[in-house]
């Protein structure tokens, strides 16, 4: 081999070579600057999920105590409740035995009627009735239906032969609407 060919091969190299290293030069700085995105991405990854976490307890603790609230509300209701179904039954026991006294001092069979009688059915009136304590059911948003106007379609206007005689007037439109009225 001559060393005009020999140079020559080196030139090519040199040329490759050259090529080869701008692109792994420029693959590198593209590599550094996904890392260093990436490296912000997961640093606002992290920072978003401790926020979120901390939202989640927050949300967690509020649930908790709500449903603590909840129960004691209900647990005061049923007390209530009950010292009303003994208040209401209390205040019928007091009356009722002095007119049965009454009518059973004055009656000869009263002992019969005693042995005979059912037992007491309970009655609770209609106010003290027991609710169901649920916890109200937020309104769901009714979507609006889609109303699509419809334009008329207007026929392209033709000139028209002036009227031998003098046309009658036109009249308004009526107000909220596209047409005018029909006249007779």
């Amino acid at each position: 081999m001559n060393m005009t060919s020999l140079l020559e091969k080196a030139r090519k190299e040199l040329e490759i070579a050259k090529v080869h290293a701008a692109h792994d030069g420029k693959v590198a700085q593209t590599t550094r600057q996904t890392a260093v995105a990436a490296k912000a991405k997961l640093k606002q990854a992290r920072k978003l999920s401790k926020f979120t976490k901390k939202v989640a307890r927050k949300a967690e603790d509020q649930a908790e105590a709500s449903l603590e609230t909840l129960e004691k509300a209900q647990a005061r209701l049923e007390k209530l409740e009950k010292r009303a179904r003994k208040k209401s039954r209390k205040g019928k026991s007091t009356a009722q035995p002095a007119a049965k006294k009454k009518a059973a001092t004055h009656s000869p069979t009263h002992h019969v009627k005693r042995r005979a009688k059912a037992a007491p059915v309970k009655v609770t009136p209609p106010a003290a009735k027991a609710k169901p304590a649920t916890k109200p059911q937020p309104k769901k948003a009714v979507a609006r239906p889609v109303v699509k106007r419809t334009v008329p379609v207007k026929p392209p206007v033709s000139p028209a032969p002036a009227p031998a005689q003098p046309a009658a007037p036109v009249p308004a439109p009526v107000p909220g609407t596209d047409t005018p009225p029909v006249s007779a």
